[in-house]
């Protein structure tokens, strides 16, 4: 059994977001966000799922979601 990973869908403007999003569902993507403002649908599903989801028209890109941590406000080094 595949362990669910964060994934980030970028859109390629060929479909409308919506349809994009029901077609990731349909392939097994448990849709979190939808940022159609950027093109974007943030979810989780497994590896395989995002193979498939890959093949699917309207879809640009499927990324491992990465987690950013800025430091507190007060820190003199940001890096």
């Amino acid at each position: 059994m595949s362990t669910a990973k964060k994934w980030v869908v970028t859109l390629s403007n060929d479909k409308s977001v919506s349809e994009v999003s029901r077609e990731l569902t349909k392939t097994g993507f448990n849709v979190d966000q939808v940022l159609d403002q950027i093109g974007c649908i943030t979810g989780s599903g497994s590896d395989e799922v995002a193979r498939k989801l890959r093949k699917i028209p309207g879809v640009a890109d499927v990324s491992p979601e990465t987690t950013i941590q800025l430091p507190p406000a007060d820190e003199s080094v940001t890096w």
